[in-house]
């Protein structure tokens, strides 16, 4: 019996016939095979054992994330946002983030957490807050003594915590002469402040009036000398969701087939009219490159070319169906020869094999031919050791 050298292996092929598996190049002959189980295939086609693993702890956790930024490990229990601390193997619980899917990403210095139920929060460090700032309820104006001209005057109020500023309430209209006091609204305990604005008499526009403290009554026998525009009406709070991203100064959250961004760099606020993209089926990944953003559907995935939200054009890529949630960023040092101009990429799991897609929009798909038939409900992909893992669910 002929003797027959299994290596050096070319990798996994389960498209060519059993008679076709041989690749014949300038750098000699290789096998593919038909199926790897538990080992590495290296560059110069040998293999090896898989590393083994072993059992660190006994909780049931999900979403185990290692920010970039500082080394944390979070993580989810029980429905609780936790950090793990891997010296002492125990949980520091943050926040409740319920049932749905938690997405991480480092902005600014901080770390932001969406669930997929959507909740939105911020760590800094030391403690979670909400990113939004709840958009209060209309003042309460009554009459009082005072010295206005008889007209119409409008009201309206935002919450401050900090120095954000959240959306502005609807505006009351009081409509007399002498004066009037506005009573502000109770808020959360996360609130510092409020900020109120007024209209001139029979104005329609609302200028700033002063910033007060929560639960207070102002009178107002005259108008206050009015400052700038309320620029935050119509403004809701961001909201979380699925595949939490940045892109170009606004976060993108997706919730079943739209794809939803804050305001730039205003990462709190959101734009009901004008802050969304629908797109045709449910969004099954997200991922931003230079030239625009990947959005996985179900039968193929599309890019919307675009440097800003208002000029977004959307190209079909002609791609396989993606795994839900198998993508994954790459670093211009970590994509290679996938990097377009030295400028990162990102790459996802098909039908077909692992697909990169490029900072201009195009996509490689790096094991077509030789791979097929990898269909998955969902999928995590990381960077180990310099390969790319993926995980998948049926």
């Amino acid at each position: 019996m002929a003797e027959f050298d299994l290596t050096p292996i070319a990798g996994m092929n389960n498209v060519a016939r059993d008679d076709d598996l041989l690749r014949v190049s300038d750098d000699g002959r290789r096998h593919f095979v038909r199926d790897a189980v538990n080992v590495d295939i290296h560059a110069d086609g040998a293999f090896s054992m898989r590393a083994g693993s072993q059992k660190a702890a006994a909780w049931r956790l999900r979403d185990v994330w290692q920010s970039p930024l500082h080394g944390d490990v979070f993580c989810v229990s029980d429905d609780r946002l936790c950090l793990l601390d891997r010296d002492g193997w125990h949980l520091v619980p943050l926040a409740d983030v319920g049932a749905g899917a938690a997405y991480y990403e480092v902005v600014n210095n901080l770390v932001f957490v969406s669930s997929a139920n959507g909740g939105l929060w911020s760590y800094d460090g030391h403690g979670v807050e909400q990113v939004g700032i709840a958009t209060p309820p209309i003042p309460l104006v009554s009459d009082a003594a005072g010295s206005l001209p008889f007209g119409r005057y409008g009201v309206a109020c935002s919450w401050l915590r900090g120095s954000r500023e959240g959306g502005v309430s609807e505006m009351r209209h009081w409509e007399g002469e002498g004066g009037f006091s506005v009573t502000f609204p109770y808020a959360d305990a996360s609130v510092t402040g409020v900020r109120l604005y007024l209209t001139k008499c029979n104005g329609g526009e609302l200028q700033f009036a002063g910033d007060y403290p929560l639960g207070t009554t102002v009178d107002f026998p005259l108008l206050p000398q009015l400052g700038k525009s309320a620029s935050l009406r119509y403004l809701s709070p961001m909201r979380g969701g699925r595949f939490l991203k940045l892109w170009r100064g606004r976060l993108m959250t997706a919730k079943g087939n739209v794809l939803r961004f804050s305001e730039p760099l205003a990462f709190h606020l959101h734009d009901e009219r004008f802050g969304y993209i629908r797109l045709p089926q449910r969004i099954s990944f997200v991922e931003p490159v230079e030239g625009g953003i990947f959005v996985g559907q179900s039968d193929s995935v599309l890019f919307l070319r675009g440097m800003d939200l208002s000029e977004i054009e959307l190209v079909k890529t002609g791609g396989k169906p993606p795994v839900a949630g198998s993508s994954l960023p790459m670093k211009s040092d970590e994509a290679g020869r996938l990097s377009s101009g030295g400028l990162p990429a990102c790459i996802w799991l098909a039908d077909n094999g692992y697909v990169a897609g490029t900072a201009d929009g195009g996509i490689i798909e790096l094991q077509a031919g030789v791979l097929r038939g990898l269909a998955a409900a969902n999928g995590r992909t990381v960077v180990y050791g310099r390969r790319i893992v993926s995980l998948v669910s049926a």
